[in-house]
């Protein structure tokens, strides 16, 4: 009887490894089938902003009329502030910005 035991928890140990290996083996495949765009630009510009959601979320229109959400700083801005972003294109169009919170609160133009 022991032995059945044990061949049993060796069979266990032996497919939760060759499960653990198939996950990360598909995981890396993913990951280098999927790369993300290689950024083109990053610049600093300057956002109005269009509308505070909540505490959390502000609507910030770009110069070239997109529109973006972002974390909202503090202190929190009020509609129609103009507001310092880090503006990074990507090689697929995609343009992500984030708020120099620095020049926010510091109050340096951009």
């Amino acid at each position: 009887m022991p032995r059945i035991i044990e061949h049993w928890m060796h069979a266990h140990r032996l497919s939760r490894a060759v499960f653990v290996a198939i996950t990360v083996g598909g995981v890396l495949i993913w990951a280098l089938w999927n790369r993300p765009p290689a950024m083109i630009a990053r610049t600093p510009q300057s956002g109005t902003v269009i509308s505070v959601v909540n505490e959390t979320v502000t609507v910030i229109e770009l110069s070239s009329g997109k529109q973006v959400r972002a974390l909202t700083p503090t202190p929190m801005p009020k509609k129609g502030d103009t507001i310092p972003l880090i503006v990074e294109t990507y090689e697929d169009g995609s343009v992500r910005a984030v708020i120099d919170l620095d020049a926010w609160q510091t109050g340096q133009p951009r």
